[in-house]
């Protein structure tokens, strides 16, 4: 009896200690205003497919990005690979590259992205595609 109380004991301030709101507070820091990409081309595969757009991104420059998607069994979810270069007014070029995961909701596919840059920059970005419309915003978020 005495070993069953301490188990609910230890249950009790395990569950706490999960639940007491710090799992709210990561949040990272825009590092650039919202970008609306043109989508250059759209390129299927029996298990997913490729998205390219291209945009200003401001430290970036003129920005050409490539999306890889891997589709889940389910093919409302999967795993996103991302390649980005950008051409910078004195004629040098970022890039960077970045894994992640991706979601469908109809006809609208939204991304998470963790990139490095070649600055040695990381950035959490989010990118929502819209099938039917052909829209995509890019949001860069600050990891480092």
């Amino acid at each position: 009896m005495k070993h069953f109380f301490l188990a609910i004991l230890a249950l009790g301030f395990g569950v706490s200690a999960f639940a007491d709101g710090y799992g709210n507070m990561l949040s990272f820091e825009q590092r650039q205003d919202s970008v609306e990409m043109t989508v250059t081309s759209v390129n299927l595969t029996q298990d997913g497919g490729s998205i390219s757009a291209e945009g200003e991104m401001g430290q970036y420059g003129r920005v050409y990005l490539t999306y890889t998607l891997t589709a889940d069994a389910n093919g409302l979810s999967g795993t996103v690979i991302g390649e980005g270069r950008g051409a910078l007014q004195d004629g040098s070029f970022a890039s960077g590259a970045g894994t992640g995961a991706y979601t469908r909701d109809g006809t609208t596919f939204t991304m998470h992205v963790l990139f490095r840059i070649n600055d040695g920059t990381q950035n959490l970005d989010k990118i929502v595609f819209n099938a039917f419309t052909r829209e995509l915003t890019h949001d860069v978020f600050i990891v480092k």
